[in-house]
């Protein structure tokens, strides 16, 4: 008897943990974040998220009463969600959910492997959120597929999802250079408008100088002429 009651306790231990273990993982799936009496969780609908399948983004919104929270309706009416990858970002439209008080959902197809940041702006019933959820990392299909879909292109089918996965993660490194040599043409750009409106006012300046030195340069004429003209009067003068 103490032998079955000692297997019994191990199964529910072991039971025990399993579940523990699941529910830890759904949960940390989702990233959640209090702002003020306000609690905003965001992740995906359909996980782990698969490159190239459709899914949503969720959105669930609660706020703390008297210690028992209660879901938000009509909670993003002054909230804006975009959804970032890399230096990319695209805002997205949610819907309620049809199955969930204080629940959001927005359709997206991911269509590289990696990180995705959720970043919400606004209000929630006047309670001010401003942050950035970092959720659950799109995956390749390629850890998933089994058997593979042709048996003479087994080997290629493979390379095939690993070279995507590359070609994505090359796309994004390609558009943070672009970003950085954009910033890099920008600063030269304001450099040679620097030097263009130097160029500029020094060209004025010396237009100012040469116009001021002909100005004086007739007047030492004009002084000679008119020494000359009263010299010559003079003398027509005392001749007389």
């Amino acid at each position: 008897m103490e032998i079955r009651g000692a297997i019994l306790v191990a199964g529910s231990l072991i039971v025990a943990f399993v579940f523990f273990t699941s529910y830890t993982h759904v949960s940390f799936a989702h990233t959640s974040k209090t702002f003020g009496n306000t609690t905003v969780e965001i992740g995906w609908l359909t996980e782990p998220a698969l490159a190239s399948d459709l899914n949503s983004i969720t959105v669930q919104v609660n706020k703390e009463s008297n210690g028992e929270k209660s879901p938000v309706l009509n909670a993003l009416a002054n909230l804006t969600i975009s959804v970032k990858y890399g230096t990319i970002s695209k805002p997205l439209d949610f819907q309620p959910s049809p199955t969930t008080d204080g629940g959001y959902e927005s359709k997206i197809l991911p269509t590289r492997v990696g990180p995705y940041i959720l970043v919400a702006q606004g209000d929630v019933k006047g309670q001010k959120v401003d942050g950035e959820f970092k959720i659950e990392d799109v995956e390749s299909k390629s850890i998933f597929s089994f058997p593979d879909s042709s048996i003479d292109t087994t080997s290629s089918n493979n390379q095939n999802e690993q070279v995507q996965d590359a070609i994505s993660k090359l796309s994004n490194d390609i558009q943070k250079g672009n970003d950085d040599l954009n910033m890099s043409n920008k600063e030269m750009t304001d450099i040679q408008e620097s030097i263009d409106s130097l160029h500029r006012d020094s060209g004025i300046s010396y237009l100012i100088l040469l116009t001021a030195l002909g100005i004086g340069i007739a007047g030492v004429v004009l002084a000679g002429y008119l020494f000359t003209l009263l010299r010559f009067k003079k003398g027509l003068i005392e001749g007389s």
